[in-house]
């Protein structure tokens, strides 16, 4: 039976960290954001998401609607069932006891998930995908990684780790990931892959936000944007002839470029799909929002069997 009632939701990203109470209709409160301590290790990544939901969770119980559960979902290999983070790359923890450090502190029941399958259950629910039987969900920010949505059910796979789009090695081949591997399609089509190939051309450090502001006005920003959007475009062609969707969903903190990243993505798509139909291609309405809506509702189903 789903919880109701005020429930926290934490989405820890590689940068940073959102915690925010959301009530039945999914409506936010409390929202609060910190730096994900990455640089000083694992356990203060887990300090620091005990901390944030700790805080959120007082500030709501001071505001006489205390959080009946909390739903937290992280990047990288999840175990749900066991409550455990098995890996993740840019957070560098492994076998992390995150449900049992979380739980501890709130005193509710609490649910952990992967980041991107919650933000599809986010867009399944409120989002481009709703009504969407075949869809392929891209979730765009410090890293990306994808849901496959095969008659109307997000595709678990063999070892829950479907969709890992960011790792399709179409880059190129003389550039090493953090995961080990060459060519992966998040070290030019993610947010830091905007401002790595924006530093590397121009010695200047800016975040992808500021480098999608001067599109149109600078040469090496408008340069850098068309290698990540052909290098997301021979991703998105290779999701496509795998799962055949009917929409491609851009979200994540990087679909907030909105037409600037729909509009020449979709063109090159088309044309690595010359002898078919290429899939539409939108922008989700929900942005980087679906992380946290996807948190909550994993949250809701604290306590219960589920698959985030």
């Amino acid at each position: 039976m789903a919880i109701t009632g005020p429930v926290l939701a934490v989405d820890v990203g590689g940068t940073s960290i959102k915690a925010a109470v959301l009530d039945d209709d999914g409506s936010e409160r409390l929202r609060r954001t910190v730096p994900t301590p990455f640089p000083d290790g694992p356990d203060a990544v887990l300090a620091a998401i005990r901390d944030l939901a700790s805080d959120r969770a007082t500030e709501a119980a001071q505001a006489g609607t205390p959080v009946q559960a909390a739903g937290v979902v992280v990047p990288g290999v999840v175990d749900p069932a066991a409550g455990i983070a098995r890996y993740a790359s840019n957070i560098g923890w492994h076998d992390a006891p995150l449900r049992d450090v979380v739980s501890s502190a709130l005193a509710v029941p609490t649910a952990i998930g992967h980041d991107v399958h919650a933000a599809g259950l986010a867009e399944l629910t409120a989002g481009a995908a709703v009504g969407v039987d075949d869809a392929l969900i891209v979730v765009l920010g410090t890293g990306i990684a994808s849901v496959v949505v095969a008659g109307g059910r997000i595709v678990r796979g063999a070892t829950g780790t479907p969709g890992e789009i960011g790792h399709i090695p179409v880059g190129d081949p003389q550039t090493r990931c953090r995961c080990g591997a060459f060519g992966c399609t998040e070290m030019f089509a993610s947010a830091r892959g905007v401002s790595r190939l924006y530093a590397e051309r121009t010695g200047r450090e800016l975040d992808a936000a500021e480098i999608v502001a001067r599109l149109g006005t600078e040469p090496d920003a408008s340069a850098v944007w068309q290698v990540v959007t052909d290098t997301l475009a021979r991703a998105l062609v290779c999701g496509a002839l795998l799962t055949d969707p009917a929409r491609i969903v851009l979200a994540g903190g990087l679909a907030q470029a909105g037409a600037a990243l729909v509009i020449p993505t979709a063109q090159a798509l088309a044309a690595g799909m010359p002898w078919r139909s290429a899939p539409e291609l939108v922008a989700s309405p929900l942005g980087a929002r679906a992380g946290l809506l996807g948190a909550g509702i994993l949250a809701r189903t604290a306590g219960s069997e589920h698959g985030a």
